[in-house]
């Protein structure tokens, strides 16, 4: 009888368990390289030296690309983790920029403009330490961005400022395939399910038996008295 009155105890305080919330995706970049002022683009369709900034007479910006998974629910944050592997004459600012056109066709005069204009995703400031870790959290327009390409790539742009500097004023110096270029993203939680409600059977059920319980339990103790 002890039994059966902790199982129906048991299924009073039952609620329905809360779907648990989607894990945080991590999508490493896809292919990264500088384009220089002059049209002259590193790589295409791989990870490398992404150096943003001035040095040699000629202004740099880069870009990386990420291919967004397939998520079926939107996605509530994005930000770009990078480690600026080499900061030259800073502090420095790095902006980030829509990217429109097609890295793999594009001349390279043409993605040198694309990397810088347009709309703007996010911004970091005062970058002033090699080798340091950063986080750009990307606005509303970039997170858009990154939520119309789910299933696709999106690439963006980077440019350091200021421009033209004396000598040499960059990000991503030391750059190379093994940097860490992450996007993190953040999907939109599963709202938890409703607790079930008993019916007006199953309230009886639970009230008879919770009786017997009881019943039994004071018989229990009337014959722990007597003995």
């Amino acid at each position: 009888m002890l039994r059966i009155f902790s199982a129906l105890v048991g299924a009073l305080a039952v609620v329905a368990l809360p779907n648990a919330a989607l894990a945080q995706t991590t999508v490493t970049s896809s292919r990264a390289a500088w384009v220089t002022q002059g049209g002259n683009l590193a790589s295409r369709d791989s990870n490398s030296n992404s150096f943003t900034g001035y040095t040699g007479g000629d202004d740099y910006r880069s870009y990386i690309s990420y291919a967004i998974p397939a998520s079926v629910s939107a996605f509530t944050s994005a930000v770009i983790r990078v480690n600026v592997e080499g900061v030259s004459n800073g502090p420095n600012d790095l902006t980030v920029y829509d990217v429109s056109s097609d890295i793999a066709t594009a001349a390279g005069t043409n993605l040198y403009a694309d990397f810088g204009s347009g709309t703007v995703f996010g911004t970091i400031t005062g970058l002033n330490t090699s080798f340091e870790t950063v986080d750009i959290t990307l606005n509303a327009d970039g997170l858009a961005a990154v939520n119309a390409a789910r299933g696709g790539e999106i690439s963006f742009g980077f440019v350091s400022s200021p421009t033209a500097p004396p000598a040499e004023d960059a990000v991503f110096s030391a750059s190379s395939d093994g940097t860490l270029r992450q996007l993190i993203l953040t999907p939109t939680a599963v709202a938890p399910a409703p607790a079930p409600v008993p019916t007006m059977a199953e309230w009886a059920m639970i009230l008879f038996g919770l009786s017997l319980a009881g019943g039994a339990a004071l018989y229990i103790q009337r014959r722990r008295m007597i003995a």
